[in-house]
This record gives C-alpha cells, structure tokens and sequence, in this order.
C-alpha cells in the first residue's frame, strides 16, 4: 500500500483536510464486529477533543470503540507489554558499564560507576540509537568506517562495548528502555502487525508529525507495508524534508484559500470554518518577562471580551515549559481568564519535598540558627516552639547542635524570670519559655535520630518513612491534604511529588548499594541533585480554557489566535546543545553513514520546522521577545521573528492608560490610585474622581501612608509643638489637620501608658546627650527604641563584637588597678606581668563560664590575645 504526503500551508488547512477525508472514511460499521474502515493516529488529547467536535458538528454518529489512537497508545494497540527499565536502573546500568570498560580500553573510568542521579555522557548516544532499533553490530560498522587516531578507534570500541552490554543486560532482565518503542512497533509493523493494530481498517491518518526524529524506522515501515493505505500529513515548509519525500508515492498541497469564509473562530479549531492562508503576523518587543506575560494577558481578555473566540481556541507557545508556562498561567489567573497549561515544576520546588529537604539541610548543617528558625517556621511542622525564644538566644550568642538549643533554652529561663537587661523587650514570658522547654525536648526526641551517619540503603527507608508518616512532627500525608486559601493546586503537586518521589526511592532501593555510611550532609546533597534532576508534570483540571502549550504540543494543532512567547535568540529556535562523547563533525559523518545522530545543522533545521508548525496560522500570530534580561543585559530576537519596528517596544514605565480597561486587579487598584493623584492635582476642580479599585480597603491604606509620607519630614519643621511633647510657645497658627496629634500619627492617651512614661520620664529625669540628639532627630525612633525597647531580630556576630571586647578590657584594668592603686609599680615586669596574666586568664575564664557569647571557639582565643596585649600595652 502506498504512503501519501498531504501538504498545506496553515495549520487549520491541513486539519480540515485530515478531518474531512478521515471523517468520510471512518463510517460506524453497519454490523457489530465489522472492521473499521478507517483509522488516525494523533500526538495529543488536544486535537483528539477537536476531532470529536468536528465529528459532532458534522452529525456524524459517535463510536463506542473510537478508532483513534494517540502516539502514546500505540504499545496496546501493538501488543508490547514489556515491563520498562526505570530511570535509575538504567542510569545506573549504564554507568557500571561505562566505568567497567572505560577502566579495560581507555585506561581509565570517564566516571562514577554507580552514578544514579544524572546520565552518563553515553546515555545520550543511546537516546539516538534506541529510538531507531539500531543494533550493536551496525553501530559498530559505522564506527569502523568513520576511523580515526589511537583514541578514537579506543573510544569507539568503547561506546560500542558500552552499548552492546546494555542490550545484552536488558534482554536477560526481561526489561525494555522505554526510548526504544518506536522501534519496536516499526518490527511489529514490518511483521505484519499494523491491520490488528489500527482495528482491521484499509485507510491509516497519520497527524502531527512535525519531524521525523525518533520515528524514522516507524514511517519507514509503514511506506514498505502493504495491508493499509497511510496518509500523512505534514505542513508546508520552505525546506522540504528529504526524508519524506524518499517514502512517499505521492505528494498531494492542498489549495488555499479554500472555498468558503472564515467561521466566527477565524478559521480555528471548531468553529466549522474553512481554512484559509496564513494569518497576520504581529511582533511586539517587551522590556522584560513580568511585562510580556502582562501584555499577553491584557491581549487575550480582548479577544475574550470582544467575541472573536472562544478560550480554547487561543494558545500560548513557548518553547521551554520550566518557566514560561509557569508564568503564562499565572499572568492569566491574575486576570481572570480561563486557562489550561502542563506544568513541569522540578521536583525540589514542589513545597512538600522542599520540607523534607529542609528538615535534612539542617541535621547536615548541625541544627544552626538559620536551619532551625527555618523549621520551626514552616508551615508544614508543628513544633510549638515559640520563635521567640530562639531569636533571643540567637541574638546572645551562637548555638549549634540539638543539644546546645536545648541548654540555651535552659538557660534563657532564669534570664527572663529575672527580666535581665539581654532579653529585655523580646516579649519573653516566663510561662511561654517553660512550654518552649517541653515542646523543644519532644522536638529534639524525634530530629536526633536523623543525625548518624547511615548506609545509603538505610537512608532511602529512612526517607520513605518520613514520607509515608501520618502522625508526629512530620505528618507528611495529613499535612499534603489540607488546602491552603482553597488552593487546591498545591495539595494536588504535593500529592503528587511525593508518590513520585516514592516511587523514584523504591526503585533505587532494588538497586545495589555500596556499604560506606554517609553523613546527613551528604545525603541531603545527593536528594537534592535526584529531585532536580526529575519534574513533576501536572495537567490543570479544566481543559476548555486558553491553551498554555510547549512549542511539541502545539505543532500542527489549528488556533484561531496564537502567542508566541519569549522568542528570543537561542530560545526559539533553541540553540543546539553539546555533542557528547562525539564532536559535531564526526555526529555529521555518522549521520551521512545511516546513524541516526542529530547534529547542529539537523538540530536547527528541525527546531525551524517546529517553529512554522506552530506559527503558521490561519488566524492571527503575536510574536513576543525580550529585550533586556533580569539583569539588563540587552538581548536579541530570534532569527525567525520577521521584520518588525525596533520603536513598538512597550513602555518600561507600568502607566494606566485611560483607553485601556484594567485587566487583573493591580491594574485597577493602580489606575485608582493615579485617578486620585490627577484629582489633587487640579484643587481648582470640584468634580470628584470616579474610581473603581478591584481592593478598596489597599487604596485607602496607600491613601493614609502617603499622606503620613508627605506630611512628615521637612514639612514638620514649621510645627515643633508636634516634635516636642510640650508645645512650643507663641502665637496660635492653624494647623494641617494631618499634623495635629491624633492616634495615627502618634498621639498616646491611655491613662496608664502616660503614667508608666511619667514615672519613667519625671521632672527631674536626666537626659543624656545621646538621648537628646536621639530624640530629636527622630522621635518615633526614640520611641521605638528607648522606650519600646524594641529591636531587630538578628543573629549573633561571629567574631567578638566591639562592645565584648572593650568590656573585657576594663574589667581587666578595673580589678588591676582595684589590687595596685596603693603601690603603683614603674613598670610591667616580674610578679607585676605575672598578676597581670593571672587576672586576665581569671576575667576571661569567668565570663566564658557564665555562657557569655564571646564569639565562635577559635576566633575567641586569637581575640583573647589581642585583648590581653591591649591591656598590657
């Protein structure tokens, strides 16, 4: 049976050919049990939803066993049930081997044996080869042609034996790398399969291959077949494809524009249009990300609110799914906009194992200051440690260890019984202090054990129990569960990261395991690099909003309005990345030689082709870039972005303009606000601004602070009644009523607060100098500072702080002069020096005993020194 190439040149015109002609063919069978005349094969669910739509408007009768396939369904319709090596086996297998023969033909191992976190550099090698079924003996054929010096023919000998021993460890498991399906199915289909497969039908529709990589084999196989006529489609490009062209019998372009007007959706999916040329193409350069998302959100509320399409006929494109789409999606949801996305989230970013990361952070960083508060903070642990209390011990001195918190807090309670003059103002209670002593030895019962050093085995059970707790500290399962201000996205990815994660662990449990124990540190580091290096991938429930794809979901599925975001030089097209164990020339040669190995020109050939499969539209294209980054180097468009006025650049300056709606809330709060500001502008004018803030109750806060802003500072001056708690003589003058004493602005009258400042602040109160310039240079400070008490919170310095050092000192002098005064010697030498050393050893020992902070151990005793040698000069 012949392969036919379809050709169009938008999106839309080659779906509305595929549904049209597939739709024709793919009549109910008449009789239960009759095979199905026609069969298609898609790439993704969203353009299965359109061909159910299409097949709903044009009446066609639904099918109880839809005969439609997506490419990831294709190992049940072939048969192949395999059971898949996980991620890690396979890394691991492949590291072993490496190692095993880098040490026999290169004279060294290029890495770890039992690397498990990352692939090895040959596990890209085989990602080329797997896809395309190419088996040890022909790679090694090729290797031999491609020649080369002493080295290379070692490290070709190399890769080969590598790649050899893989499959050879893989068939006798039992086990299948998932990157060789498409291989596979090419076999089944070579042996006769693809009939049973596509349900006995005469007609296959293939849709949504941008490229040949990886199905090269596949596309092969269905060209030789002959029980099943295939039809596949594929965009009209300016470089055609060779590949195609050498399978294909016949190559048919559709015509367009087709008969008939555009529907409502402006030829979109849906909309029961007709296809039509490319649509318009507009490019807007944007100062930066935070701008760009906003104008793609501003833009699709427009389309939105005017009727022009619906949601899911508006798509964002981006080429890498980590960040833009994260971002998109939000942008939308600020605005109000329905939106569908795939979120890709790095595994160390999803909250609930940021957790667990931060509990294992701090037993390798022995339980520091900043660990700790981390945890006794977090959200997700119940400690019933006040904060309190560690701040205050943390602002005395420095603390390290389970152990030495423990003793800290025992010894923080006399302190505050005693209302000592350190933890004055900390809001310190005897009573809370006692419950921080309990809550900290519970606390302290259940985080000790995680301080030994463990097997590598023991630590993956130890983890996979702090993961499956329910009750005590962690309660990991229960805590994943309870929403947060109904955002109920985040229990879904922390549900779902944790079975990931589980299932990662268990897999790497099977593994063998070499028998050094490992330091919590070192295993927090080697967690972390496992959850980097996987993602969790979430669809959003709803899937009829705005489309937020990957550049490889949105090829070749029809808009009627399309974004393209961030297409940027060496973003879109994506630059290629580095060759490997070969060089770029010798991946060339390869190629030329029937290897399937990408090299930079195939790369950005095809990462051009992605780029027309999404953007050649029937509807309108927006093509967004950057032009500075987050640290204002200037950047360049994408070769790809068509000409365009470099002078269309937005605003860097966020102003509401009075022809534009406000699309999320800021905006309107913003809008609001500079209504106001124009309004005060104008005193002359009586007409009253009309706003309408989406946050009334953050308008009238920001009201209030400016005019505390405006209305302090130099402006004061003209009044020192306010400054000064008498006012000042003289004759009456009218004041701003922002300016006279009211409890805003700092006006106290309770009765027993002025009590408590006149005891404290008499008549005959004597007032230092310091306080003086202190209070006048600002009162509140004064306040906050001489009367309140009140003081950051900050972590004790390291060294031995200035005020130690000179109060060292003069205990030293005091006590020595206290003994000498009466008989003063001449000089420092003999029994003199010798008291000297004594008293300052005596002073020293006694204020290290007292559990003063005197600085870290070692940067005390060099501080010592330079004490005593002060005093003594």
């Amino acid at each position: 049976m012949p392969l036919n190439l379809v050709r169009a040149p938008t999106a839309g015109a080659l779906w509305e050919t595929c549904v049209e002609r597939f739709l024709a063919r793919a009549a109910v069978p008449s009789r239960p049990g009759a095979e199905t005349p026609a069969w298609i094969w898609l790439n993704h669910r969203n353009l299965q939803d359109l061909l159910y739509d299409a097949a709903q408007a044009r009446g066609h009768p639904g099918w109880l066993d839809p005969p439609v396939t997506l490419f990831g369904q294709l190992t049940d319709r072939f048969g192949i049930r395999d059971r898949q090596v996980g991620l890690l086996t396979r890394r691991r297998l492949v590291s072993r081997y490496a190692a095993r023969f880098g040490r026999e033909l290169l004279g060294r191992a290029p890495a770890r044996g039992d690397a498990v976190i990352r692939g090895h550099m040959l596990d890209r090698l085989l990602g080329d080869l797997l896809p395309e079924g190419v088996s040890s003996d022909e790679l090694e054929r090729a290797l031999a042609e491609l020649g080369g010096d002493d080295f290379a023919r070692r490290r070709n000998a190399w890769a080969v034996a590598v790649y050899r021993a893989y499959l050879g460890s893989l068939r006798k498991r039992g086990l299948l790398d998932p990157r060789a399906v498409n291989a596979h199915i090419a076999r089944r289909i070579k042996e006769g399969g693809l009939r049973a497969a596509v349900g006995g039908a005469r007609e296959l529709h293939v849709y949504s291959i941008a490229s040949p990589r990886t199905r090269r084999r596949i596309l092969a196989a269905l060209a030789r077949q002959e029980e099943v006529e295939v039809h596949l489609y594929l965009p009209l490009e300016s470089e055609s494809d060779r590949f195609f062209d050498t399978l294909a019998d016949g190559t048919e372009i559709v015509a367009a524009p087709r008969e008939g007007g555009p529907g409502p959706g402006d030829g979109g999916p849906g909309d029961g249009g007709r296809a039509r040329a490319p649509g318009p193409v507009h490019v807007q350069p944007v100062p930066d990300a935070a701008r760009e998302m906003a104008w793609v959100a501003r833009r699709v509320k427009e389309i939105l609110a005017a009727g022009r399409a619906e949601p899911h006929q508006v798509a964002i494109v981006a080429r890498s799914g980590r960040d833009n789409t994260h971002r998109a999606y939000r942008a939308l949801r600020r605005a109000g906009v329905p939106a569908t996305a795939r979120v890709r989230t790095p595994l160390d970013e999803v909250p609930a194992l940021r957790a667990l990361l931060l509990v294992l952070r701090g037993v390798g960083r022995n339980w520091d200051y900043r660990s700790l508060r981390a945890l006794l903070a977090h959200p997700y642990f119940d400690t019933r440690v006040d904060l309190r209390s560690v701040d205050a011990i943390a602002a005395l001195r420095r603390v390290v260890g389970l152990e030495g918190w423990a003793e800290a807090l025992e010894q923080l309670q006399p302190l505050v019984v005693n209302k000592a003059r350190e933890v004055r103002g900390r809001g310190l209670f005897p009573d809370r202090v006692e419950k921080d002593i309990e809550a900290f030895r519970a606390l302290r019962e259940v985080l000790e054990p995680l301080g030994e050093a463990r097997a590598e085995a023991d630590w993956i059970d130890l983890t996979l129990a702090l993961l499956k707790q329910d009750r005590g500290l962690f309660r990991m399962r229960r805590r994943v569960c309870d929403p947060v201000e109904e955002r109920w996205e985040v229990v879904r990815s922390d549900q779902r990261g944790i079975l990931l994660l589980e299932r990662l662990l268990r897999e790497w449990r099977e593994l063998d395991h070499p028998d050094d124990p490992l330091p919590p540190a070192a295993w927090h580091a080697l967690l972390g690099k496992l959850l980097q290096a996987n993602e969790l991938v979430l669809s959003t429930p709803g899937q009829k909003g705005v489309q937020v794809l990957e550049a490889h979901d949105a090829a070749l599925v029809p808009f009627g309005h399309t974004f393209v975001v961030h297409a940027n030089d060496r973003e879109f097209p994506r630059a290629g990345t580095a060759t490997g164990v070969f060089t770029d020339t010798e991946r060339r040669r390869l190629a030329a030689l029937g290897l399937p190995l990408a090299h930079r020109d195939e790369t950005l050939r095809r990462e051009r082709g992605l780029w027309r499969a999404v953007t050649q539209q029937a509807g309108p294209v927006w093509i967004s870039y950057r032009t500075t980054d987050a640290g204002g180097t200037p950047l360049l468009p994408s070769l790809m972005v068509p000409p365009h006025e470099d002078a269309d650049e937005l605003p860097r300056i966020r102003r509401p303009s009075d022809d534009q709606d406000p699309v999320t809330p800021a905006e309107a709060d913003r809008r609001a606000a500079f209504a106001i500001h124009t309004a005060l502008g104008a005193p002359d004018s009586t007409e009253r601004p009309r706003i309408a803030p989406a946050r009334p109750e953050r308008i009238a806060r920001a009201v209030v602070a400016a005019a505390a802003e405006i209305h302090r500072g130099p402006g004061l001056e003209r009044y020192p009644g306010f400054l000064l708690p008498v006012p000042a003589p003289g004759p009456a003058r009218a004041v701003h009523p922002a300016l006279r004493p009211n409890p805003w602005n700092g006006h106290l009258r309770d009765p027993d607060v002025l009590r408590e400042l006149e005891r404290r602040f008499h008549d005959d109160y004597r007032w230092s100098a310091g306080q003086l310039e202190a209070y006048a240079r600002s009162p509140f400070t004064f306040l906050v500072e001489r009367v309140l008490w009140l003081e950051g919170v900050e972590e004790a310095e390291e060294e031995t702080t200035p005020l130690t050092f000179g109060s060292v000192a003069h205990e030293i002098l005091e006590r020595f002069y206290a003994e000498f005064m009466g008989r003063l010697p001449v000089s420092l030498d003999g029994s003199v020096e010798t008291r000297l050393a004594e008293i300052s050893d005596e002073v020293c020992a006694e204020r290290a005993e007292k559990g003063e902070w005197l600085g870290v151990a070692s940067l005390w005793e060099q501080t010592r020194e330079g004490i005593v040698t002060a005093v003594r000069d």
